[in-house]
């Protein structure tokens, strides 16, 4: 962005600061000086300052916009200037919006018997300023407005046009000749344009056509000022590579209230230096106002997150010098509403920022740290738990991985489990996968193919992600983590290990492995468990069908949305009074494969009384042909030795 200091004076007639000392203080509130350089305006020397516009402020790309900034900061006055009433008629522009998701706004009129000619020598001088090159008075006026006021306009001859002016989508044309001179390819997916009844005269928002172009012999135009999704602009500009001065304006979040001032100006100086009538009505089109919300802003913010003390009656005075609207809510908060051309503002931090930039960042000591307020930490609990686990499973020698959660028809219906339905997407960007996924076995199991591939039989990889479905009419996404465990040898028991250290370390204190009636194609139904945990099923655990290259391969997944759910409720570490010492009896069981140990623990917890109990642990397994040795390690309390054995050797012995 450039702008002439002279121009600063014209709408700041107050300021007593030098061009140097303006070029400074723009740089310490926010818009950072390039360059400033002496030349020659209207016969006078100037200033041309030539700033850095780097935060989202479309109000900044325009003289007055940096005017107004100015004179915030010298607490005065931005004196804009005043305009003709402008005399519509009552004749109705043929003029129709059909793109009307994409058009934000549009003010257009008609203007005959103009006499278009060149420029005079300070419009020449000033559009030479910005590197914009000369045309025609009506376009070069058109150029000088999109200057000050930040707003591009679009002019037509209206003698070229034929019937109606239709803001469309396009569907029908393949090509149009900008008045850039070049041929451009359209491709028909959502550029927007502005058209006749029988050609595109325009690719709004961006570059005119050929087609009613202006020139010396223009004697009646049609001006249109109009702000567009921007979006729609900046996709069009990228996807048609054409980058134009009216494209960089539009696609930004320009505000549409700010057209007025813009159309009203550049008819004012039509009139002036080209003369004519106007010959219609306004037309306005704009359907979705926006409402401006006040914000709420303690009076002490701006003091917390500067680490200074800066007065309320100053933070209130920066405010309206900014043009906010400031009212009193209490005696600590005070209620602030934007101008409508401050698009970016919309939280209390915002407000902070301003009242600290024009206060002056100078003022905020370097050697003392601010006395900032302390935040509630709003990180969701399923992240900071998943990244625990993440931590955690890394260490027992798992390596993570990730996958799209996009996956083939055949993989869910082999995977699935849960009593969800399978979700397809629409529009999907490979059409071999078309469904999301509703187990993270799919990824994994994919990636161990490819292990497979480099000859890596000892495989130990996990994945945290999401999975999906759609129950009750309601679609659903749950994070899971899932683990594959490969080896040459059986080791479905030191899997199961592992899982139970995750699910501990987790905070979970009960855990069972109970057979599962519900396999999902992909497991092997004899070694299918659910994975219970103080009496809720958080996942699955099974041993896959069979593979081609003989490898036995385990996979269990558990919900680590229902985990962050369930672990406030869970009692872990409870202080205990204990009065007598803790006595530790052991006992060798064998059972047969296919039977539960936990069955077995459970009948024994419930054999010996809960005040005797401290713990009931399995501390070795050992795996024979037919049957199962397991140790079992009771922990009994408030007992003698003799009233423990007496016990232990009941329990056991029935």
């Amino acid at each position: 962005m450039k702008v002439l200091f002279s121009q600063i004076k014209e709408l700041v007639p107050e300021l007593k600061a030098d061009p140097k000392e303006i070029a400074e203080v723009l740089t310490y509130i926010g818009f950072m000086r390039d360059s400033i350089s002496e030349v020659n305006y209207k016969g006078a020397k100037d200033h041309l300052i030539s700033l850095e516009i780097r935060q989202n402020r479309p109000d900044c790309l325009a003289v007055i916009g940096i005017a107004r900034e100015i004179a915030a900061y010298y607490k005065l006055k931005t004196i804009i200037p005043d305009l003709n009433k402008i005399n519509y008629t009552e004749r109705k522009i043929n003029v129709d919006i059909e793109a009307k998701n994409e058009v934000r706004r549009v003010l257009a009129v008609e203007i005959i018997n103009i006499k278009n000619q060149e420029s005079p020598a300070w419009l020449k001088e000033f559009l030479s300023f910005y590197e914009i090159n000369q045309v025609n008075l009506l376009v070069d006026l058109s150029n000088y407005v999109m200057i000050l006021t930040g707003y591009p306009s679009h002019l037509l001859d209206g003698d070229l046009i034929t019937g109606k002016i239709i803001w469309s989508i396009n569907s029908q044309y393949n090509k149009i000749s900008t008045l850039l001179g070049t041929e451009i390819e359209l491709n028909q997916e959502g550029e927007l344009l502005i058209q006749d009844e029988s050609n595109v005269l325009a690719l709004a928002g961006i570059v005119g056509a050929k087609k009613a172009e202006i020139s010396r012999k223009t004697k009646n135009i049609f001006l249109e000022l109009a702000v567009y999704d921007r979006a729609v602009v900046r996709r069009n500009s990228r996807s048609l590579n054409i980058v134009t001065d009216a494209s960089n304006y539009l696609e930004k979040d320009l505000d549409p209230q700010g057209v007025d001032y813009a159309m009203s100006l550049l008819i004012n100086l039509i009139l002036e230096y080209c003369g004519g009538n106007i010959n219609s009505s306004l037309f306005d089109f704009y359907l979705n106002k926006k409402i401006l919300k006040p914000i709420s802003m303690r009076l002490e913010a701006p003091s917390i997150f500067t680490g200074i003390e800066i007065p309320s009656n100053e933070v209130r005075d920066i405010l309206k010098n900014l043009n906010f609207q400031v009212e009193e809510k209490n005696k600590e908060m005070i209620l602030v509403t934007p101008p409508s051309y401050r698009t970016d503002i919309s939280v209390e931090e915002d407000l902070v920022e301003e009242v600290a930039r024009i206060y002056d960042y100078r003022k905020i000591p370097t050697n003392i740290l601010p006395k900032l307020e302390v935040v509630a930490n709003i990180t969701p609990k399923n992240i900071i738990l998943a990244d625990e686990l993440r931590e955690f499973t890394t260490s027992l020698s798992f390596d993570e991985v990730l996958s799209l959660p996009l996956t083939g028809i055949n993989k869910n219906k082999n995977a699935k489990y849960l009593d969800w339905n399978i979700v397809s997407t629409q529009n999907s960007v490979n059409e071999n996968f078309p469904e999301l996924r509703i187990s993270m076995s799919i990824g994994l199991f994919s990636q161990y193919k490819e292990y497979i591939k480099k000859n890596l039989s000892l495989i130990e990889i996990f994945e945290i992600g999401k999975i999906f479905g759609e129950k009750e009419g309601k679609y659903v996404e749950q994070e899971m983590i899932g683990l594959l465990y490969s080896s040459l040898e059986d080791k479905i028991n030191i899997f199961k290990a592992r899982i139970e250290k995750i699910l501990r370390y987790s905070g979970f204190n009960q855990i069972e492995f109970i057979k599962s009636d519900k396999a999902p194609r992909d497991a092997n139904p004899n070694s299918c468990w659910w994975i219970h945990a103080n009496g809720h099923n958080l996942g699955i655990l099974y041993k896959y069908r069979p593979q081609e290259e003989k490898i036995n391969v385990y996979f269990s997944e558990f919900n680590i949305t229902q985990m962050t759910l369930l672990l406030p409720e869970i009692e872990n570490n409870p202080v205990v009074e204990i009065n007598n010492k803790l006595v530790s009896l052991d006992r060798n069981i064998e059972l047969k494969k296919e039977d539960s140990i936990h069955d077995y623990l459970r009948v024994i917890k419930d054999k010996i009384k809960s005040e005797y109990t401290w713990s009931v642990n399995v501390i070795d397994v050992y795996e024979m042909v037919d049957i199962i040795r397991y140790t079992i390690r009771v922990v009994y309390m408030n007992l003698s030795d003799q009233e423990a054995k007496k016990i232990h050797s009941i329990v056991f012995d029935a």
